[in-house]
């Protein structure tokens, strides 16, 4: 593998990034990388610069404390890929270590899916995703918004707060919104 050094403005966040490291991890990524500095180059891809895998490197790297510790050059590995095989080595390289935000990453299905670059059955076989999952992922099944003041609730739903002793006998039950008398 060829390192090399790439300033820190130099290259930035892929538009298609999916995963994302929850506040106490992040600050633990923080406190590890000004105690060690970089034990991992971040993988850019060559004609974009977009980051493939170690945004939040990058971004802890941007701290005025890290820079001046370490300097504002970035070791990376470039790939000469493009933006298909980009997305698919990004999802590979972080879905093992890290979580993977479903609207995003189901967005990023169906990008790949559309490219013709690869089938469905050799995206998911690459990504190591069951048919379920991935016909979740590209369906977008469960992450639907649904317009909650204008769904018609079912005559079950009856929104009332749990009385305290004694409000029991006096209470009075809201309607559903929808009027389904």
């Amino acid at each position: 593998m060829n390192y090399s050094e790439m300033p820190l403005n130099s290259i930035k966040p892929a538009p298609w990034r999916v995963n994302y490291v929850l506040k106490p991890d992040m600050l633990l990524l923080a406190e590890s990388m000004n105690d060690y500095g970089w034990l991992q180059p971040i993988i850019v891809q060559k004609s974009t610069s977009h980051i493939i895998d170690g945004f939040h490197r990058w971004v802890t790297a941007q701290s005025p404390d890290f820079a001046k510790k370490y300097g504002k050059k970035v070791p990376v590995i470039i790939v000469d890929i493009d933006n298909v095989d980009a997305m698919i080595m990004h999802v590979r390289l972080n879905r093992a270590r890290g979580t993977i935000f479903a609207k995003p990453f189901s967005k990023l299905i169906r990008t790949l899916v559309v490219s013709d670059k690869y089938s469905a059955d050799e995206i998911a076989d690459m990504l190591n995703m069951s048919a379920d999952e991935f016909d979740l992922m590209l369906t977008g099944g469960l992450l639907k918004q649904r317009k909650i003041p204008q769904h018609q609730y079912s005559k079950a739903w009856v929104p009332v707060e749990a009385p305290s002793k004694g409000e029991l006998d006096n209470q009075v039950i809201e309607r559903p919104p929808n009027a389904d008398r």
